[in-house]
């Protein structure tokens, strides 16, 4: 006779396998194009759909049996999301990383242009899921700074950020940005930030789980909202000390 597990097992269950995992909490790392950093534009990723894999299939009929044998598969596109900054970084990123996949030749009037080989443009993409650590708060942290003749006692607020490892890892294998959507421009929303969707294209993924001995070697910031007031504590310092 079938029985439904009680509570208490439910509970159980879930402590043992490390509690649930959470959608955002992530990391994507990109590689290197230009002058951006790989960690800056991993800050400004808002969204991340996760690989996936679609089965190719084709009926075979044996008599009145009809039934679908695989053959292939295909990966469908990954897409993320990233923030716009002032400094226009992740634009820059992105559409530097396009110009090297479908090159200009000679004048911009021309309009000629020459496909790169895919070895000068695929690059790895990893996409990371963490486990949800901790924030630690100090308060009250008093500090003396001497700045030549001025003595300075900082009264510093600081809330450590939420740090998580890994504890599992996606490789998309020779990815490049395949489309950029960029956003609708409009008064109507004066308090958003700037965003837009870039499409992965890729060979191959593959995911893999990271084992207790490996998910603290990334060492990770799950969020970059680590918060301080510290800065503005310091101006009011130094403001009032030379005045």
């Amino acid at each position: 006779m079938f029985r439904p597990g009680s509570v208490d097992e439910f509970k159980s269950v879930f402590g043992a396998k490390g509690g649930a995992a959470r959608p955002n909490l992530y990391h994507v790392l990109l590689p290197r194009i230009g002058d951006q950093s790989p960690k800056d534009m991993s800050f400004m990723c808002t969204s991340v759909t996760l690989p996936s894999r679609q089965i190719s299939t084709v009926a075979r009929e044996v008599g009145a049996d009809i039934q679908q044998v695989a053959y292939g598969f295909n990966n469908p596109e990954v897409s993320m999301t990233f923030r716009v900054m002032n400094d226009q970084g992740t634009r820059r990123y992105f559409e530097s990383w396009m110009d090297s996949i479908i090159k200009r030749v000679g004048d911009a009037g021309e309009g000629r242009y020459v496909a790169g080989y895919a070895d000068t443009y695929c690059n790895p993409v990893h996409i990371y899921q963490l486990e949800k650590g901790f924030t630690t708060p100090l308060f009250n942290i008093s500090k003396d700074i001497n700045l030549g003749p001025i003595s300075l006692n900082l009264d510093l607020d600081v809330d450590a950020g939420t740090s998580g490892s890994a504890n599992y890892h996606w490789l998309l294998d020779r990815a490049f940005p395949k489309s950029i959507q960029y956003e609708t421009f409009t008064d109507a929303s004066q308090n958003e930030i700037s965003q837009f969707t870039v499409e992965f294209s890729y060979k191959a993924w593959r995911g893999e789980y990271m084992e207790p001995a490996d998910k603290g070697k990334l060492g990770i910031t799950a969020t970059g909202a680590a918060s301080t007031n510290a800065a503005s504590k310091v101006t009011n310092k130094i403001f009032k000390a030379l005045n």
